[in-house]
C-alpha cells in the first residue's frame, strides 16, 4: 500500500463532498465530511487487512517449505509472486 495513494483517494472523497455541498448549513456539511472520511479510511484500512493475510499465507508457505527439497530462491519466488493487485 502506497501512504501517498491512501492519502489521495482520501482528499478526493472529501473534496468530492466539500464541492457537491448538499448539506442545508455548516454542521451538516462537517457531519457529511466526517462520514466520508471514515468510509475512505475504512477502504483503505480494508485494503491493508487484505496484504496482511497475503503476507501471512506467503510466510506460512515458505515455513512449509522443506529445506531438504527446496531453496533460498524458492522461498523468495514465493514472496516476489504478484498476484491481486491492490
Amino acid at each position: 500500500m502506497n501512504k501517498d495513494k491512501a492519502y489521495h483517494q482520501i482528499a478526493l472523497a472529501c473534496l468530492k463532498t466539500l464541492r457537491e455541498g448538499r448539506a442545508a448549513n455548516s454542521n451538516d456539511q462537517i457531519q457529511e465530511l466526517y462520514q466520508v472520511i471514515d468510509q475512505a479510511f475504512a477502504g483503505q484500512f480494508a485494503l491493508l487487512l487484505t496484504e496482511l493475510e497475503d503476507a501471512k499465507g506467503r510466510l506460512h508457505q515458505i515455513e512449509q517449505l522443506d529445506p531438504l527439497k527446496h531453496s533460498l530462491a524458492d522461498a523468495q519466488a514465493i514472496i516476489q509472486y504478484h498476484g491481486t493487485a491492490h
